[in-house]
């Protein structure tokens, strides 16, 4: 599994990355299969084992039931944002990284005062802020989604 360069947005690199969030038992009781059969899903080169769709989603629905989201789902979205990406437009890896900061802070400048006790609602979050606070969060992964497309394309 170490010696394997994968991309960062690729189904391979979320196959890894769950290797530390889930046993072997979790795998198990996810999808009727062992952790070793997703370790060889994991493999760059080993197109006799590619993951199906099916185990996808059901690693998706457990990790769910865990709190942990659905990083298959995730994945799969963000190849997709990568690929509506026009290449000859992508800024470089620094200007990217400069405004991601600055969608960062956009992000917590409205979390902040949505929740803060003197706003419309007090700590409570009307429809409004929770609007403004998804439309920051999908900035954050836009830009994020760009990075990661930049770090793939300089391996």
């Amino acid at each position: 599994m170490a010696g394997y360069v994968r991309k960062v947005l690729s189904i391979e690199q979320a196959i890894k990355t769950l290797f530390k969030k889930l046993s072997k038992d979790d795998w198990k009781e996810a999808t009727g299969k062992s952790e070793s059969h997703f370790r060889k899903c994991s493999a760059v080169d080993d197109l006799n084992h590619l993951i199906h769709h099916a185990d996808s989603i059901k690693i998706d629905k457990y990790c769910m039931s865990k709190g942990m989201g659905h990083p298959m789902l995730d994945i799969h979205e963000e190849i997709l944002d990568a690929e509506l990406l026009d290449e000859k437009k992508l800024p470089s890896v620094s200007d990217t990284l400069i405004t991601m900061g600055g969608r960062i802070g956009r992000l917590m400048d409205t979390a902040h005062q949505a929740i803060d006790p003197n706003s419309p609602d007090g700590s409570s979050l009307s429809q409004s802020e929770k609007d403004k606070i998804s439309k920051a969060i999908e900035e954050v992964k836009d830009k994020l989604t760009k990075l990661s497309k930049l770090v793939d394309k300089e391996k």
